[in-house]
C-alpha cells in the first residue's frame, strides 16, 4: 500500500515539475548567437509593432557569442541588427529559445516554434535566389569584360528559370500556410515592390486568420492605397506650390484631358522625353489638355535651372519629400498619370506616339 501510494506521489511530482518547466519555457524568450570566429560589436533587438519598431534589448557579442533575454506578449517579428542597423537575423519571436548559428549557406535561426519553421521555408527560397544571384553577377561580369554575349544572353535566361522555380516554391508555400501570420509578414516584407494586381491576389490567397492579424491589415490598407491610383480611380487630389508662386491642386486644374509628369532634372530619360511632351502640349492645349510637372528633385536649385534650360509651359511643382510621388507609387521615372475631366486615371506611363494618340482619342480629334 505505501509503495503504490509512494509511486502516485512521485508521479504527481513529475507531472509538476513538467508545468514548472513548460512555465520556465514559455515565461521569456532567449536568443543565444553562436557564430565563432573573432566577431564582436554591439547588437540590437528590434522588433516590429503597430507603432513601429521598438527595441527589445541590447548586447554586446564578443569572438561570436551572444544573448538577449526578455518577454513579449505574443509572435512577434524581430531583427537582430548590428550598431550600423546591418540585418544579422529575422527571428519570429515568441517565449521561446533560439540559437543563431553560422551554417553552411548563411545565418541559420534554430528553435522557436512553427512560426519560425514557416519562416526558415521562406527564408530557404530567398537565399537560393540570392546566392544564384550572386554567382551570375560574377559570371556575368567576367562575360561581360570579354564581350561574350550569348554567354550574358544565356545567364540571363537561367536567371529567369531560377526565378521561375522560386516564385513556384513560393507560391506553394503561400498555399500550406495561408492561415499563418508568418505568411502575411512575408508579403509585407516584399508588398512595396508589387503592383495592385499581384498584391490583391498575395492578399485574396490569404486565410482570415493571416487576414486579420496585424500584418493581413498592414495588407488590406496597402491593396485600398495601391487601388486608389489604379487605372479607373479618382486620382487622389493634392495641392501643390509651382516655380511661379502659385498655388494649384490636381482637382482644380482646368482641363478635359489632364496629365501628371513625373521627373527630376538628373533623370536623362525624363529630359529627353520633354520635347516630345512639349509638342503635345502645344498640339493639344487649345482642345483642353493641361499638364502638371512633379519634379522629385531633392536640391530646389537643381530643379530651377532644368526648368530655365527646358522653358517648361506648364505649371511645375517640387515634391522634396517625395509624398506625392510616393503616394502615386512613383517607382520609376519618367512616370506619367493621364486623367479625364473628371480626374478618373485613363492611362499611366505612356510616351511618345502613345501618348498624343490617347490624347486625341479622349480629346475627340
Amino acid at each position: 500500500m505505501k509503495t503504490v501510494l509512494l509511486k502516485k506521489i512521485l508521479m504527481l511530482c513529475s507531472g509538476l515539475l513538467g508545468v514548472v518547466m513548460m512555465a520556465r519555457a514559455q515565461d521569456g524568450f532567449k536568443i543565444t548567437g553562436q557564430l565563432g570566429g573573432t566577431l564582436g560589436g554591439e547588437l540590437i533587438l528590434v522588433a516590429n509593432s503597430a507603432q513601429g519598431p521598438v527595441q527589445l534589448g541590447k548586447t554586446v557579442m564578443t569572438n561570436g557569442s551572444f544573448e538577449f533575454t526578455g518577454k513579449v506578449d505574443g509572435m512577434t517579428p524581430a531583427y537582430v541588427l548590428t550598431s550600423e542597423q546591418q540585418p544579422v537575423a529575422t527571428i519570429m519571436l515568441e517565449n521561446m529559445e533560439y540559437t543563431i548559428v553560422a551554417g553552411e549557406t548563411g545565418i541559420e535561426v534554430r528553435g522557436g516554434g512553427e512560426a519560425q519553421l514557416i519562416w526558415n521555408e521562406f527564408e530557404a527560397v530567398n537565399n537560393l535566389v540570392r546566392r544564384e544571384q550572386m554567382k551570375m553577377e560574377q559570371e556575368a561580369r567576367s562575360a561581360y569584360s570579354s564581350g561574350n554575349q550569348m554567354k550574358l544572353q544565356a545567364l540571363q535566361e537561367q536567371f529567369q528559370k531560377v526565378m521561375e522555380e522560386a516564385q513556384k516554391k513560393q507560391s506553394a508555400l503561400f498555399e500550406t500556410h495561408k492561415d499563418s501570420p508568418v505568411a502575411a509578414f512575408m508579403i509585407v516584407s516584399g508588398m512595396g515592390q508589387m503592383d495592385y494586381a499581384s498584391l490583391k491576389a498575395l492578399y485574396d490567397g490569404l486565410g482570415e486568420t493571416a487576414r486579420q492579424c496585424l500584418y493581413g491589415q498592414m495588407i488590406a490598407q496597402q491593396v485600398e492605397l495601391f487601388k486608389q491610383v489604379e487605372v479607373g480611380s479618382v486620382a487622389p487630389d493634392f495641392t501643390v506650390l509651382t516655380s511661379e508662386g502659385d498655388t494649384v491642386s490636381l482637382h482644380g486644374l482646368e482641363g478635359k484631358v489632364k496629365l501628371i509628369d513625373f521627373w527630376a532634372s538628373w533623370c536623362a530619360p525624363c529630359r529627353a522625353e520633354m520635347p516630345n511632351v512639349k509638342k503635345v502640349y502645344k498640339k493639344f492645349h487649345e482642345a483642353g489638355l493641361a499638364v502638371l510637372g512633379v519634379s522629385i528633385d531633392q536640391k530646389a536649385e537643381d530643379w530651377l535651372k532644368a526648368l530655365g534650360e527646358e522653358k517648361l509651359p506648364w505649371p511645375n511643382a517640387i515634391d522634396q519629400q517625395g509624398v506625392i510621388a510616393g503616394r502615386y507609387l512613383v517607382r520609376a521615372i519618367p512616370h506619367t498619370i493621364l486623367l479625364d475631366a473628371d480626374n478618373v486615371i485613363v492611362a499611366k506611363n505612356l510616351r511618345g506616339k502613345e501618348l498624343e494618340s490617347k490624347i486625341a482619342e479622349l480629346l475627340g480629334n
